[in-house]
């Protein structure tokens, strides 16, 4: 009877687990999404210029620069506290924006989402932190898939629902729905009853978090080798895909549907199937085929453009595949992450990893944009399936640390198998 209790209680600890992750990568995602998706469409709406919609990227400097500040979250507090402080902080933004109409108070509501900015990238310290220390090596891989499909369900919300809600109810309302998203998205962890800090098995006495620890992770380095060029890839392929579209004739509402709601919704699916990947193929053979997947698509889309011979159809299909691929990436490279940082810091070691990545879609979509101004679109595709094949040749030497370690799981098998 005694076991029988524990299996409940363990396996009941697992699926809490994976819902905390998918509602906190949930409610960050919605912040984003709808300040980098949806508010420049209803900016342009009211007749802003280009060229003001496009000073806005400065309000993802704190998702670049997170870093900075991440080894004050493995040093003070626990992240339970920290993400239900962030999350109280970005509900009062959103209520302080719904006061702030953008056609009147532009100046003010960029200051309110700045702030938001940073209150969100300081809940994806604390969140990847705690992703860290409430699963083990051989769990990443359900964590991963249960992130991922929370950050889609969030870009569904923030980048189509509250342009929806916009349309129909104003400015004001579709504030405060955003407000109300994210305490409904808080609250599971909020009435957690379970301990979020470090594992008991560190020990109360860490060494302080820092960079230069970071900077002494071997693993960590070599995976970050390999994410400098793997992501590169990645995120040139994608990044000039709705100019393409566009290009290839596809109308604004199709490619709404493509990038918007459907794009959530397929990457949702393709994260939930890339959590079963890991978990039976393994982090390393995952990543490799995920790669080989991805190198693939571009590389057959790379060949049709540059023969001439690409129809709107199959672009658009095989771009759908290439976006579903990157999503089941996503959800094992995420895996492989987790298992590079040092759980004493695990926030510090996430957020470098993350700051960089950051920076690598700003190189990569500038890049991206030169060889497609001066080549031609196949050209970027070519060039972003080299970099991926390149990742995937370096992959067996820089990744033999990202796989699981024997460790007591927290997520009970059960679970993952489900």
């Amino acid at each position: 009877m005694v076991k029988i209790v524990h299996y409940v209680m363990a396996r009941s600890a697992g699926w809490a687990i994976l819902g905390w992750l998918a509602g906190l990568y949930a409610a960050q995602s919605v912040t984003g999404s709808m300040v980098q998706t949806a508010l420049p469409v209803v900016l342009r709406d009211i007749g802003m210029p280009l060229d003001s919609i496009g000073y806005l990227s400065v309000l993802f400097l704190p998702w670049a620069l997170k870093f900075l500040w991440a080894p004050m979250i493995d040093r003070f507090l626990n992240e339970r506290t920290w993400i239900l402080l962030c999350q109280t902080g970005i509900t009062l933004c959103f209520i302080a924006a719904a006061n702030l109409p953008p056609q009147d108070h532009m100046p003010a509501l960029a200051g309110v989402l700045l702030m938001m900015g940073f209150l969100a990238a300081t809940q994806d310290i604390a969140t990847d932190k705690l992703a860290v220390h409430a699963t083990t090596p051989e769990t990443r891989g359900a964590a991963s898939g249960a992130s991922t499909a929370g950050a889609y369900l969030g870009f569904l919300i923030g980048g189509g629902i509250w342009l929806i809600v916009y349309n129909y109810a104003g400015w004001a309302v579709s504030m405060l729905a955003m407000a109300a998203f994210v305490v409904a998205l808080s609250l599971p962890i909020a009435l957690a009853k379970q301990r979020t800090g470090h594992p008991a098995e560190y020990g109360e006495a860490l060494p302080k978090a820092s960079l230069r620890n970071t900077l002494s992770n071997r693993a960590l380095m070599r995976g970050l080798i390999f994410l400098l060029v793997y992501q590169l890839g990645l995120r040139a392929g994608s990044s000039m895909t709705g100019p393409y579209l566009v290009d290839k004739g596809v109308s604004l509402d199709l490619i709404g549907i493509i990038r918007g709601a459907g794009g959530a919704a397929a990457g949702f699916l393709a994260a939930v199937f890339g959590a079963v990947l890991v978990q039976k193929a393994g982090i390393v053979r995952s990543i490799t085929l995920l790669a080989a997947l991805n190198a693939g698509v571009l590389l057959l889309l790379a060949g049709l453009e540059m023969s001439g011979r690409v129809s709107t159809t199959t672009a658009i299909v095989l771009l759908i595949v290439q976006s579903a691929a990157v999503a089941m990436s996503f959800v094992a490279v995420y895996a492989a992450m987790m298992n590079w940082c040092n759980p004493h810091q695990a926030a510090t070691d996430f957020a470098v990893l993350q700051s960089i990545d950051a920076v690598l879609a700003i190189a990569a979509a500038s890049v991206a944009g030169v060889l497609g101004q001066t080549f031609g679109y196949g050209w970027i595709f070519c060039f972003a399936a080299f970099l991926i094949a390149g990742a995937l040749f370096i992959a067996p030497r820089l990744l033999a640390g990202a796989g699981p370690k024997p460790s007591h799981s927290q997520l009970p098998e059960e679970v993952l198998q489900k």
